[in-house]
Formats: structure tokens, sequence, C-alpha cells
């Protein structure tokens, strides 16, 4: 555990050898290294979208929201860290809350927008900031998502998503990432759905389409998503949900999975036009390089501040 300064580390505490995670006054907990920005430690990340500070450099907003009952827009600040849910909650009113762009922490400028407005993911309902665990959601609906800007795949062979989500239903067909227009005709796209209570990972390949299927249940959930290239099904993906790595269920088709320039939609197929996740989200961060020997300390940063598991 690092003891910060600003942005600078002015001690470590440790127990032995072991560097120690937490503080403890009494009973109440005043330092964690979930306190410590996340892309501080384990940087490269293409995107970072999320409610809380994720890199101290980071001077930007957190997110875009729209007012439903004049569509008056205002962009709403991280302060201490922090979404700045009094200024979101002061400016919706009783309404509700839309957002039009989640901003990028990276540095990249690879924001989420969605510029039609029925489309946009709520973040306050009706006055009420919307939450999962106390903490700052979107939530999705079938029409619901957004899009990033346009992202050079092809130079990358081993990629990583980690993302919070609260998964209301695994029955329905729910997009969390696809990475082309159309799919079925774009070699080298793809695309992470749930349905049937699984969570598939399909790639179109040189020779056809893969597809690896993993089992998926409901409620709040940290998943860690690989994908490689030049790999054929049963080794081109892996899935981690809360810290855990999950047996593959079913592999499907023939061919190498490969990677090709595309705009990545979130939340939707196309960011917004059909089978949209109905479920919430807070935290979206995807790196374009090889993150297995990261994997296990970025999750417990994650979890620290979610308390997912």
């Amino acid at each position: 555990m690092a003891i910060k300064l600003g942005g600078s580390d002015i001690a470590k505490v440790y127990l032995g050898s072991t560097e120690v995670d937490k503080i403890y006054l009494g009973a109440t907990e005043v330092y964690s290294g979930a306190t410590i920005p996340l892309l501080d430690t384990y940087t490269g990340a293409e995107f970072a979208h999320s409610f809380r500070l994720l890199r101290t450099a980071y001077g930007g907003n957190s997110t875009r929201a729209r007012r439903s009952s004049d569509n008056a827009e205002q962009d709403i600040a991280l302060v201490d860290g922090f979404l700045d849910t009094t200024s979101l909650l002061t400016f919706t009113g009783a309404n509700n809350g839309l957002t039009p762009i989640i901003y990028d922490q990276s540095g990249n400028a690879n924001n989420l927008t969605q510029t039609t407005a029925a489309n946009q993911l709520e973040i306050v309902n009706t006055g009420s900031l919307i939450t999962s665990n106390s903490l700052a959601a979107t939530q999705g609906s079938s029409s619901t998502g957004g899009q990033a800007p346009s992202i050079a795949f092809s130079g990358m062979t081993d990629i990583w998503f980690f993302d919070v989500i609260d998964v209301a239903d695994t029955a329905g067909t729910q997009v969390l990432f696809e990475s082309s227009t159309n799919f079925n005709s774009n070699t080298g796209a793809f695309i992470i759905y749930i349905t049937g209570g699984e969570l598939l990972i399909n790639v179109r390949a040189s020779g056809g389409a893969l597809a690896n299927k993993y089992p998926i249940s409901t409620g709040r959930q940290l998943i860690s998503i690989r994908m490689r290239t030049g790999l054929d099904t049963n080794s081109y993906s892996d899935l981690y949900i809360n810290g855990t790595q999950i047996t593959l269920a079913t592999a499907l088709g023939a061919g190498t999975s490969v990677l090709s320039n595309q705009v990545l939609y979130l939340n939707a197929r196309a960011g917004g036009s059909s089978l949209g996740y109905t479920g919430k989200r807070q935290e979206s961060i995807f790196y374009p390089t090889d993150q297995s020997s990261n994997r296990v300390a970025i999750e417990a940063n994650i979890n620290a501040y979610y308390g997912i598991y």
C-alpha cells in the first residue's frame, strides 16, 4: 500500500514483507489501496469509462448529462475522485438524467457517445440516482447503447476488457460489445453478448465464425475478458468472473482468430439500435495489450472500490 501526497508516493506500509492494503482507525477504514487511481499503476489502457477517478493526471469530467424535461445538457465533474452526484441531481431535478457522453479517462479521447436521445443510457430516474451497491451506475435497455471512436484492433494480438456490471437477466440476447456495424460480414470483427444463460465471445475469423460460450448468472459482477489472435476455437478467449476463471462450456466454429480496425459499440448492436444490455454498468476499461500478469491486481483494485465479491 502506498500513501500518496497528491499523485506522488510518500510512503509504503508493510506487515513483515507484505504490503498492507488497508488502514483502520478503530473500526473505520481510513485508507484503501482502491484510493490509488487504477491507471496510475496499470498504465496503457485504450479507454477507461468510470464514475470514479482512474488516473491522477486526468483533469476532465466524468460524464455529460442530458435532462429529460428540456434536453439541456451539462458536464458533470469528478470531485475528490468521485462523480459529483450533488451537481448531477441538482441539474436533473425531478426528471430523468441521460448520458450523451461518458468521458474516457485514459488520455486517448475514446469517449463513449450517443447522439440519439432515445438510445442514451440513464443515470438518473425521476430525480433519483441510479446505483448498484449504492454507487453510481448507468441503466441500459433493449434500445440503449453507445459508440467509441474507431480503434485500430488490427495491430493488437492480446486484448483485455474489465467491466463492472449488474446483470438483471441472462435469458434475452443483450450485447456488451460489438466491434462492427455488421459482425456477419466483417472479418476480424467481434461481438460479446449474453443470451440463454451464457456469455458468448464471437470472432469473425478468416475461415468463418468462432464462438466460445461460458455460463453467466444474474447479479453484480466483475467480468474480465481476454481475446487473442492467431488461435482457433477453445483457445482464443478466456473469461474471469469475480476473479475466478470460468470453464468454457461450448466452443463452435472453425478458422483462426483475427482482429480488424473497427468502431467499437458498447451496450448494444451498432451503439443502440437493437439488443441492448438491460442491466447496470459502472466501469469499463479496455487494454490493447496482454494484462495476464496484472489481472489479479487490477481486479483487486476494482473490487476494493465496488465491493462486488
